[in-house]
């Protein structure tokens, strides 16, 4: 499984993958190889000629983030951060449909918007694993169950076949 995870992510940072990401959700590229390629320079250039894949805000904003990186700062993941990441984005996207809806954005509203939000991200509650262990969560839902056997019967018959493939092979 770790082999499978290490693969997967070599291949999420190759030049075409990043680039093609790049290109389609507005994001940079995470390697310096990846931002530094020839292609991904040309995509950059051609800023406003359609207002589809070289959309001038999505590209002027990359640029900005691009030149400013060392103006930027991560955090190291912790249980529950995406949650309050989730939570933050919506406190600023309420506060801001509020504001172009010109209703009152005071205490109270702030209060009822960080209650609603807190309840609803559950950012007050103890996390199970800093309880002492995992919580019991029941069992699986009868379509995961279905899912999970599926996937594991693909991967035995894939077995199967390379195995049958290589018994053939030895046997010439």
């Amino acid at each position: 499984m770790v082999l499978a995870s290490w693969l997967f992510t070599q291949f999420l940072l190759t030049n075409d993958v990043q680039i093609a990401y790049a290109e389609t959700e507005g994001y940079a590229p995470v390697t310096r190889k990846a931002q530094q390629s020839a292609e991904y320079q040309d995509y950059l250039a051609r800023a406003g000629e359609d207002n589809g894949e070289h959309y001038a805000v999505k590209i002027a904003a990359t640029k900005l983030l691009m030149d400013n990186t060392a103006h930027t700062f991560t955090t190291p993941v912790f249980n529950g951060s995406t949650s309050l990441r989730d939570a933050a984005g919506q406190m600023i996207e309420d506060v801001t449909k509020s504001v172009r809806r010109k209703q009152t954005v005071d205490e109270a509203y702030m209060q009822k918007l960080f209650s609603d939000v807190n309840s609803l991200y559950r950012l007050d509650q103890i996390s199970a694993s800093g309880a002492g262990g995992p919580a019991d969560l029941g069992p699986l839902p009868q379509t995961a169950v279905i899912l999970l056997s599926s996937l594991a019967a693909a991967w035995l018959f894939i077995g199967l076949v390379y195995a049958v493939g290589l018994i053939r092979k030895r046997k010439k």
